[in-house]
Formats: structure tokens, sequence, C-alpha cells
């Protein structure tokens, strides 16, 4: 394993260690504020222990495992033939990635093992982050922009969403605000993909989108079914829906990684390039 490559691995070995590590810290000294059932809407019966949704909880593991083989494949296999921007500038997009995939492991856990208005909001939290991350990184490729508008969308699309979770008062479509535009910033990102597929020509591994895109829909279907009062809500079953829904997303992000990152770009860009930016810039 080559010096740069192990480091994108140790840099997201460390920082699952150091997130994990505030979160059972957080947790045990009752940092996340007082318990205010927030999480009863996911269905699994609330303990009284310290962690009151243990199944709900550990399930979030998946996210931490996938983000950590998203580092293991950058450092392991041979990517770097591939012209995208996972492999570029030492594999930037790679690591913040993996990182973030990490963060909405203890992200989510903050809610279900604590029941918080504070562990609620860092469970939206990690999921504005990913999203954030898949809109500036469809954009980008989309348009052909530096990776310094990289950087400006993702800031910006985060700030949206901060704006959007204070919203108590707005009910559309889902009853948080911030769900409903998380689910229309998913399908943004779905539109933006297939044009980069079907005009840019970016060619990938397209059997890694699909299977990210049918994890997905699974996941939104069960999360549906399983919650409180719904068909496939069990309350004091060890097989939680949302529990499966977390494996689920954290599979689905897993997938997209891998078509992320066996991206390559066909003959003829260029002038497709010039096509997109002319037609962006005269709207």
């Amino acid at each position: 394993m080559r010096a740069k490559d192990c480091r994108i691995f140790l840099i997201t070995v460390a920082t699952a260690i150091i997130s994990m590590t505030i979160f059972f810290i957080s947790l045990y000294f009752g940092w996340f504020g007082p318990y205010m059932e927030i999480c009863r809407k996911f269905c699994e019966t609330m303990h009284l222990g310290l962690i009151k949704q243990p199944v709900n909880t550990w399930s979030n593991l998946g996210f931490v495992f996938a983000g950590l083989a998203m580092a293991w494949h950058l450092s392991k296999e041979p990517y770097d033939h591939n012209d995208n921007m996972f492999r570029r500038k030492n594999s930037f997009c790679g690591i913040f990635f993996s990182c973030l995939t990490v963060l909405l492991g203890p992200g989510s856990m903050a809610l279900h093992a604590s029941g918080t208005s504070l562990g609620g909001f860092f469970d939206m939290c990690s999921m504005y982050l990913v999203a954030s991350f898949m809109a500036s990184y469809a954009t980008v490729r989309l348009f052909n922009l530096r990776s310094i508008w990289f950087l400006f969308i993702f800031s910006i699309s985060f700030v949206i969403f901060l704006w959007v979770d204070k919203q108590s008062d707005i009910h559309f479509i889902f009853y948080h605000f911030g769900e409903t535009v998380f689910a229309f910033y998913i399908l943004i990102i779905i539109v933006f993909e297939f044009i980069n597929i079907t005009i840019r020509r970016l060619h990938h591994n397209n059997i890694w989108g699909f299977a990210s895109f049918v994890s997905l829909a699974l996941a939104v279907f069960i999360w549906q079914q399983s919650l409180t009062g719904g068909p496939w809500c069990d309350p004091d079953s060890i097989i939680q829906g949302h529990a499966i829904w977390h494996l689920l997303d954290a599979f689905a992000l897993y997938c997209l990684f891998r078509y992320y990152v066996s991206e390559e770009t066909k003959q003829g860009l260029k002038s497709v390039n010039k096509t997109i930016k002319s037609i962006f810039y005269s709207v």
C-alpha cells in the first residue's frame, strides 16, 4: 500500500474513532440534553437505559463500516487509471465522502440512543452533509466546473439545509420540512446524474448505480411501512424496519461510491462541455 493511499484509509479510521468516542462520551455525560421521546415515531420500544432504542442505534454501525470500506477500496484497488474527482487532487473527494459516510453512523446514533432534540439535529445534520456532497459533486461534473466550485456549492447547500431545519412551522409532503428538502435534493441529484450519463457521456460501471438506486428505493419503502402504527411495526421485535432502513442506506452509499469511482470520460467530451456551458450561460 502506497503512502498516499495508506493516508486515505488512516484518515477515515481516525474520523470513525474520534466521532464514535465523542458520541459515547456525550451520551454518558448527558450532553445531548433532556430525554424528549423524539424518536418514538420509529417504532422500537423506548428503553430506560443509556441507549433508548438499541436495535435502531447499533444498526447505524453500517454507515461506519461502509465508509471504512470506501477508504479501503481507495487504498487498495487500482482506480488510478480512471479520470474522475475521486482520483485527482490526492483523492480529496474520496476521503471527504468516506468520512461523511462514517459520520452518518454516530449522527443517527445520537438520535436513537438519546431520544433528545439535539440528537435529532445531529441525525438530520449528517443527512444534510451527504446530500450536500452528492448535489455539489453532480453539479461540478455536469457543468465541468473547477474543484473550488465543489466546496462553494457544498457550503451553500449545507447552509440552506440548516436554515430549512429551523422551519418547524412548514409541513409539506413529510412532517419535517428538512426531510422534504432532502428528498427534493435526491431527486435533483438523480436528474443530474442521468444527464451526466446521457449527454456528457460519462462512463460508469452502471450496475453499482442501479444497485444504489434499488437499495435506496427499498429502504424508503421499508421506512414508510415500519413507522410507529405502520403495518410492519413491532415495537418489541429485535428486527426493526428502521434498522433495516439504516443498513440499506449504508449499502446504497457504498454502491454509490463504487459508481463514482468507476467513472471514466468518453471521447468527444470537450464539445459536449462547450454545448452545456453555452446553454447554461445563455439562460
